[in-house]
């Protein structure tokens, strides 16, 4: 049998594509390599608690996936953020004048960003003024040379490593500005540093979005059936893998691009070195859970920024009133990269200790423990990838079509790139794609 299109990726960005395929009619099959559906949207227990482990976020600012959480009936509550966040600059901007000066240089910093993504089109960043001198500077060197003032320096580049899971000395600053130009930069403001699309999360975890087109797509989806290769065969494609052949008029490849490039025939050269040159970001979630939230007994929202040290940030992860509480604490890029060679009871001990420093003795004490580390995960690789200096500004893209091989996945979106809204978006436009052929 030969379908219409074949789905390579049960992600929230091929589960899109699949189902508006499905619903014009197309014969479609979804292959993926895990045994569930969700890709980097994965739910988890902590205590009675159901957390995300991968994406999270919903923002105000991304009507797709507003539009399809309400279709599929996944509400939403509102991130916690009641209360006082910590801003642990180790100490660096105590002091009335330091803080001042600290305050005008963050935001004069912010307000120059701000002007120069601007100058970036969103579809086409190679096209910006001054592209390849943008391209060629890595981000941590742009502010070194830029920002006087180091604890607003270190405030920007801890910003940047949360948003992209790098370090900004290989992240490009043509690709830094880029990317927040569709992200919604440094808006909505956060109580002391910005940052946008993290304004709700889903009640019952983001997974469910994925688990909802699932169900609509029924016996269309074979899960635990990795791709080992895609032979073209004239007029259609052989998708071959362990679990067996699927012949398809056109492919999607809705994996991240460090996978996809291993599988998707037919590709440009300059959208092969492109998607080669893609860092996938490290990123480790950990999860404590508490029998409350001990943290708003002092008037503590749960939410902290490090610049330094090995936690850059933490979150309140709960999502009721009662029952378990907890915290969230992210690690990213050098520090998560390194994280799975560390001893366990190592790792537990610092996330648990930095806590307590944080938010109070009763932190080291968790009813349960729970981790994530991204880049052990073989499926994904990581977290979304980011584009180190030069690569961007030759002028390819990772979208397509090329041929009858379309490309989806998060990465492959225009608008909100890494995030859920991207891949909705790039799943939409993958779907449209095939279905003009």
């Amino acid at each position: 049998m030969i379908h219409d299109a074949i789905v390579i990726g049960a992600g929230l960005s091929g589960l899109v594509c699949a189902r508006r395929l499905a619903g014009a009619g197309a014969g479609v099959i979804v292959v993926d390599a895990r045994s569930r559906v969700g890709g980097r949207l994965w739910n988890g227990k902590v205590g009675d608690a159901v957390v995300d482990l991968g994406g999270q976020w919903l923002s105000v600012d991304q009507p797709r996936l507003l539009a399809l959480a309400t279709e599929l009936g996944v509400p939403s509550v509102a991130q916690r953020r009641d209360g006082r966040p910590v801003l642990d600059d180790s100490g660096r901007a105590h002091g009335l004048f330091r803080q001042l000066a600290t305050a005008v240089s963050q935001w004069r910093a912010v307000r120059r960003i701000g002007r120069m993504m601007r100058a970036i089109p969103p579809e086409a960043p190679a096209e910006a003024r001054d592209a390849a001198a943008l391209d060629a500077i890595a981000l941590g060197s742009w502010l070194a040379g830029t920002i006087g003032n180091s604890v607003a320096r270190e405030r920007i580049a801890m910003h940047a490593e949360l948003v992209f899971a790098a370090d900004p000395a290989g992240l490009s600053l043509l690709a830094y500005l880029a990317r927040l130009g569709v992200t919604g930069g440094f808006a909505p403001r956060g109580p002391d540093l910005p940052g946008g699309g993290r304004d709700h999360r889903f009640i019952g975890g983001a997974q469910r979005l994925a688990l909802g087109l699932a169900s609509g797509l029924g016996d269309a989806i074979q899960l635990s059936a990795p791709v080992l290769a895609i032979d073209a065969d004239g007029a259609s494609f052989v998708v071959r893998g362990p679990a067996g052949s699927h012949a398809a008029r056109h492919v999607v490849v809705a994996v991240p691009p460090s996978l996809a490039i291993r599988i998707a025939p037919g590709l440009p050269e300059p959208v092969r070195q492109l998607a080669a040159a893609m860092q996938p970001g490290s990123v480790v979630k950990c999860f404590a859970a508490y029998d409350h939230a001990f943290w708003r007994d002092t008037g503590l929202s749960g939410e902290a920024y490090r610049p330094h040290g090995t936690v850059r940030a933490v979150v309140d992860a709960s999502t009721r009133e009662d029952g378990t509480s907890v915290l969230l604490s992210f690690i990213v890029g050098a520090a998560a990269a390194a994280w799975h060679a560390r001893d366990p009871l190592g790792r537990r001990r610092e996330v648990l200790d930095t806590l307590a420093e944080l938010f109070g003795e009763p932190a080291r004490t968790p009813l349960d423990y729970l981790e994530v580390d991204w880049a052990a995960e073989p499926w994904s690789a990581g977290c979304v990838a980011s584009t180190p200096p030069g690569a961007l500004s030759p002028g390819a893209t990772w979208r397509g079509p090329h041929g009858r091989v379309h490309l989806a996945g998060t990465e492959a979106a225009v608008l909100w790139p890494g995030y859920m809204e991207g891949a909705i978006e790039a799943g939409e436009r993958a779907a449209g794609e095939v279905l003009a052929r």
